[in-house]
């Protein structure tokens, strides 16, 4: 299988603050990184648990908010990350498959390349695959 590990479970919420006090404060788990993105107004948090990550995700943006958390919710499971040894490759034995993905070519991030399935063609869950390079 393409898959090693899974990274993280990214989690869109209505209030970043309110998410830190339950991760970090109530349940204790260690801040790894935070992660601003200005533009899109968008910033984020990763929370450790094992090997594995939490990453709340905060929109600034009301309208976009509401698309991707809903009305009245106050957090949900946006996608899980799985880290794959050659992204080019997963997405082209994808592809054949009938899996989408959400932009024509993967974004480079802080430590590698990504990219995010529809949810739609992958089971109903959206699965970001990060490709990591040192």
């Amino acid at each position: 299988m393409m898959f090693r590990r899974v990274d993280h479970v990214g989690v869109v919420v209505k209030d970043l603050g309110e998410a830190r006090r339950w991760l970090g404060e109530i349940f204790g788990l260690p801040q790894r990184r935070s992660l601003a993105f200005p533009d899109r107004q968008v910033r984020a948090e990763f929370y450790g648990c094992g090997t594995v990550d939490v990453e709340v995700i905060e929109l600034g943006d009301p309208e976009a908010r509401r698309l991707r958390l809903g009305e009245g919710v106050q957090a949900r499971i946006d996608h899980i990350a799985v880290e794959v040894e050659d992204l080019h490759a997963a997405l082209s034995a994808l592809a054949a498959l009938g899996v989408r993905t959400t932009l024509p070519e993967p974004r480079r991030t802080n430590d590698g390349l990504s990219a995010w399935t529809v949810a739609e063609t992958t089971g109903g869950i959206s699965y970001q695959l990060i490709e990591k390079q040192s």
